[in-house]
């Protein structure tokens, strides 16, 4: 069975500040980057219970991206992932809960 990935508002805000943050860095990266976010996706599409719940009502999940120090913040409701957040772990952790 295939989950549907729903991507929250905050989270798209994320991965558009994070691919323009590594366009400027190198062109091309935040391409890169986001080739390795639909990676993963597409894994959590797959898979969305192999990862580990991150709160303490066991309600959030989080799956780190291959390369760079980003991770999916998630929730599974019915037959759907719903992404939170794509948070960046060089910030604080409590910003990923938001």
């Amino acid at each position: 069975m295939t989950y549907d990935i729903i991507i929250k508002q905050e989270a798209l805000a994320d991965t558009q500040e994070a691919y323009n943050y590594y366009e400027q860095i190198k062109e091309g990266l935040g391409d890169r980057f986001l080739d390795k976010l639909e990676a993963s996706y597409q894994s959590l599409s797959s898979y969305p219970t192999n990862f580990g719940f991150i709160d303490n009502n066991q309600v959030l999940r989080d799956k780190l991206i291959a390369v760079f120090p980003y991770t999916i913040i998630y929730k599974i409701e019915g037959e759907n992932v719903i992404v939170v957040a794509v948070h960046n772990c060089h910030q604080h952790p409590d910003k990923r809960y938001r």
